[in-house]
């Protein structure tokens, strides 16, 4: 794990190079398995997920890799719903390193994690990847498992900085996880929730469509329904719509249960809700978020929020504004991070009321407490209260360990 906590410095690589040189020295493992890409601005997580527990419901052997983890870097890695060990972590990441040396590359740590995927994936004879675009697309690590199918959520502005300053480009940057695929065809495009206007700018797709009765999913809101409305397009494309290998009812019984942790997830105790946890960091999920929050009709809640310096922390605070009765400020455990005092210069711009916050004031709580404004936030929440709620159990025992840093 030491060597990949010496990636982080590196930031973005903004280029293939590495991954492609990394890769070829391992003996090419991304091309052991399909793969299905999922880039997009805001659900390329949750999608991920739905899709992936699709697959496995028919009998696929099916791996996931997505991005950010929330505590533990071994959350980016299943396998049938199954967690990396710690012990083939270090397996795979040791591999790695050597192949890195070998070929005297330096690799970044999407890089490196990456690579360690692929390599995870080809050990265990995974018949498919999904695999959650990192950053982009055109120059996303992810990029070089060439997948036959890829689909994106959405679009808004977020990490304009590196993916340009207009949907139009942040757009181009997305569509740039487009191979030419395998089976001898073109990779089949598959669209979730984009505007009519950037629709337009798209070469020729698929748009997930409404399905009736609605698919239930973990994750409350409408949203996730379309997100998972969206997965199960995905899973019709891959069984190239034989409708005599997919099972619909298969599909909605493992969709059910299928919780994306840390975005709009409910944590009740005693069948009293308690705490809402959202990682909602651009104004996009802030609204998806707010939306989620009026179809539940929950009370204007007592709010912890955390922001980065370089997010539109003002855009996301006014989104959430009419659903906030108390903010607390706290700083994110990040370089990028805004202080609390910064934080709460934003919300006397917006006249939002402040607090202060305390881990007593949230168990004491008489209402619910939403904490978010950042997965690094949410991220800290979870590895405090997993011992003490059952939906966190998937997180008990985990060691934190940071993510990577996205500037270079």
């Amino acid at each position: 794990m030491g060597y990949l906590l010496s990636r982080i410095s590196l930031g973005f690589s903004g280029g293939l190079h590495n991954i492609r040189v990394l890769c070829k020295a391992l003996g090419q493992p991304q091309k052991s398995f399909e793969s299905i890409h999922i880039a997009g601005t805001n659900g390329k997580g949750s999608t991920a997920l739905y899709l992936a527990n699709i697959l496995q419901a028919h009998g696929i052997k099916t791996g996931l890799f997505t991005s950010p983890h929330l505590v533990s870097v071994r959350e980016r890695f299943k396998i049938n719903g199954k967690m990396i060990s710690q012990s083939e972590l270090n397996s795979v990441l040791l591999q790695v390193e050597k192949a890195a040396k070998a070929v005297n590359v330096e690799p970044s740590y999407f890089e490196t994690i990456t690579a360690a995927a692929f390599l995870w994936f080809k050990e265990n004879n995974v018949q498919v990847a999904v695999l959650e675009a990192g950053l982009g697309g055109r120059l996303d690590s992810t990029k070089i498992a060439n997948g036959r199918i890829a689909a994106i959520t959405s679009i808004s502005l977020d990490h304009t900085e590196l993916l340009g300053n207009t949907e139009e480009k942040i757009l181009k940057e997305k569509l740039g996880i487009l191979g030419k695929g395998t089976i001898n065809r073109t990779t089949a495009l598959i669209l979730g929730n984009l505007s009519k206007k950037l629709l337009a700018k798209c070469p020729p797709h698929i748009k997930a469509k409404k399905i009736k009765p609605a698919l239930q999913v973990g994750n409350y809101g409408k949203i996730y329904v379309k997100n998972a409305e969206l997965a199960w397009t995905i899973a019709r494309e891959y069984f190239n719509y034989q409708l005599s290998i997919i099972n619909y009812q298969l599909s909605r019984k493992a969709l059910k249960n299928s919780v994306w942790h840390g975005r709009m997830q409910m944590l009740f105790k005693n069948g009293k809700l308690k705490i809402i946890l959202d990682g909602a960091h651009n104004p996009q999920a802030a609204k998806i978020l707010a939306k989620c929050l009026k179809e539940k009709n929950i009370a204007p809640l007592p709010c912890i929020f955390a922001s980065l310096t370089d997010k539109d922390t003002f855009g996301v605070l006014k989104a959430l504004k009419p659903h906030i009765s108390v903010c607390c400020p706290v700083q994110a455990e990040s370089t990028r991070a805004r202080s609390a005092e910064q934080i709460c210069k934003i919300c006397e711009e917006l006249k939002i009321k402040t607090g202060h916050f305390s881990e007593s004031k949230i168990r004491k709580a008489k209402t619910p407490v939403l904490i978010t404004g950042s997965l690094y936030l949410v991220g800290k929440a979870i590895s405090k209260l997993s011992d003490e709620y059952d939906e966190l159990r998937e997180f008990r025992g985990l060691e934190d360990f940071p993510n990577e840093s996205i500037k270079p």
